[in-house]
């Protein structure tokens, strides 16, 4: 019914509302019968009892005057007409008092808002004072004959009537004080009744309060603690999801807000689940990161290449095609795949990215943002060296791997790597792309991997590579040199080892191989011969060496010009 978090606090408002409404307006209810209690005692219990008062003091006053003018006896016309007065007056309020008292029990009688235990006292005192009302007659009489005697001047026959008044006195005065207690008595009753009724509000007021806030904190709790509970689920699963674990799906228990937002977490998982399904399908194929940021790049932003500096790697396996020969179908894909997987995984763990598999040649490439700022020549280089150490390893596998316990094929593999600027993106038509680079330094590094054929080495790296790196790895200058297909020359080295690895051997080798160099360069070849021929005498097998003394023997025969600025070109790949 309430399918939005905005309509359940509504409702939840709305009932505290109700019910402090409901409270209050029975407080009200309450409250008004103690106001109509208060209203009864001023509008009926104190006017009667002041004019009972009044009564009592006006029929003691009747006797006193006269009395008191008799004391005074005799009495001009003066004295006559102030008596006549003050009697007219007392007569007066005694009779309009009555009859205020007659009409205000009246009224009190047939006022509802007096409970029957008032209206029956008051229809007594009615009783008592109509009763009094027959009987002030005499008196009131008795009063004017004495005042007619005292006018005459029969003062005898007015103090014999003034001894009347005394049983009036006592009369009178015995049933006002009894009409007067029974007054104290009710108004008291009505007063004990108010305040009784009053602490009785005040409780009740406490209890319907209490009632409400209980009430109205149980709904309270229990929205807020199924929020709470569903936002903690939420907030779990989300904990679960960037902590890499996809196998979260909430129950989604309402149709508001929350369970809007639960729905939605089930399908942002349920597409995360297929964006990494794609990628551990497609990262087989492709390296994991292009494919994910692939995935991530929306419209034609993935179609965007753009210029970076980056270091490109090629290698290739020496003599594969004759290994081939030797192999079956199957072990020659058995080995190709042992080997693959073990290179590309040093690869990648140097922040590598593989481009393809060329046959038995793989190309990679290091670049921004996967290598972190311009270490990508570094990282390059020590990828090639790791891949030198598990290819090693590699060897001691090839008689499992192939099936050959004999004659297992000799297995080495050549790396050439270039470092510039290359375009970088996704290429290709609009049914197949690849995300690759290209440009020169990519021809420049697969020329430097067969350019170790030339030289008999493993690796070998351009300067660009040598000068970004040599702070990480140990080289060895080999030549200048120019490629096939390029008319620029080129300095390249051997990549050797990571730095602080290289042997006390190879360090006094490549001092020696440096110092022919040097003279070779500067057409000094006895020097450069001995030099060479030194090298060859603490390695025999040293590519380079044997390559320089060969060179050596050629340039003897037949000297170059005198201009020769030291460059070797080489007409084949």
């Amino acid at each position: 019914m309430f399918n939005t978090i905005r309509l359940k606090i509504l409702a939840v408002a709305t009932a505290l509302l109700a019910v402090f409404a409901a409270t209050t307006g029975f407080s009200t209810y309450l409250n008004r019968q103690v106001v109509e209690e208060m209203q009864a005692i001023t509008e009926y219990h104190i006017p009667v009892g002041s004019h009972v008062a009044s009564i009592e003091v006006l029929t003691m006053e009747i006797e006193t005057q006269f009395r008191r003018a008799l004391a005074k006896a005799p009495l001009d016309e003066k004295q006559v007409a102030g008596l006549r007065r003050a009697h007219a007056r007392i007569v007066t309020t005694i009779r309009d008092d009555i009859k205020r008292v007659n009409s205000t029990l009246e009224a009190g009688i047939a006022d509802v808002r007096n409970d029957v235990q008032d209206r029956l006292v008051m229809a007594e005192l009615k009783g008592t004072f109509t009763f009094l009302d027959q009987r002030l007659a005499p008196l009131l009489q008795l009063g004017d004959d004495t005042l007619a005697a005292i006018e005459a001047g029969d003062l005898p026959r007015a103090r014999s009537l003034a001894v009347g008044f005394g049983p009036f006195e006592d009369l009178f005065g015995k049933d006002i004080e009894d009409a007067r207690r029974a007054l104290d008595k009710l108004t008291l009753w009505s007063m004990t009744e108010t305040e009784n009724n009053q602490q009785k509000l005040l409780r009740l007021n406490a209890a319907l309060f209490t009632l409400a806030a209980v009430f109205g904190l149980v709904l309270f709790v229990a929205l807020t603690n199924r929020l709470h509970r569903s936002l903690g689920e939420l907030l779990a699963g989300t904990r679960r999801v960037e902590g890499g674990y996809l196998d979260v799906s909430l129950p989604v228990n309402s149709s508001d807000e929350i369970g809007q937002l639960t729905h939605s977490f089930n399908q942002m998982v349920g597409q995360l689940k297929e964006k990494e399904r794609v990628k551990d399908t497609f990262g087989k194929y492709l390296d994991p990161r292009i494919v994910a940021r692939l995935i991530e790049t929306q419209g034609d932003k993935a179609d965007v290449s753009e210029r970076r500096p980056a270091t490109v790697f090629f290698s290739d396996i020496k003599g594969f095609s004759g290994m081939s020969e030797s192999l079956t179908a199957s072990a020659m894909v058995n080995l190709l795949n042992s080997y693959f997987s073990a290179v590309t995984r040093e690869i990648r763990d140097q922040h590598g990215v593989i481009d393809k598999f060329i046959g038995d040649a793989v190309m990679a490439f290091w670049t921004a943002p996967f290598s972190t700022g311009d270490e990508y020549a570094k990282d390059a280089c020590l990828a090639a060296l790791a891949q030198t150490k598990a290819i090693a390893a590699f060897r001691n596998e090839l008689p499992q791997i192939t099936g050959l316990r004999r004659d297992a094929p000799d297995f080495a593999v050549r790396m050439g790597l270039a470092t510039g600027e290359v375009v970088i993106g996704t290429i290709g038509s609009d049914i197949t792309k690849s995300y690759t680079v290209i440009g020169d330094v990519v021809n420049t590094a697969s020329r430097l991997e067969g350019v170790n054929k030339v030289y008999g080495t493993g690796i070998i790296i351009d300067e660009a590579t040598h000068r970004y790196a040599r702070s990480a790895v140990e080289t060895r200058e080999l030549d200048l040199l120019t490629v096939a297909g390029k008319t620029e020359p080129l300095k390249i080295y051997e990549l050797l080892c990571a730095q602080g690895e290289l042997t006390a051997e190879m360090a006094e080798l490549r001092e020696l191989f440096a110092a022919g160099l040097t003279a070779y360069r500067a057409h000094d070849w006895a020097t450069a011969e001995r030099r060479f021929s030194e090298c060859l005498d603490r390695k025999a097998d040293d590519g380079p060496a044997l390559v320089f003394r060969q060179r050596i023997e050629l340039l003897r025969s037949a000297p170059p010009p005198d201009d020769w600025d030291g460059v070797w070109r080489l007409s084949k790949k």
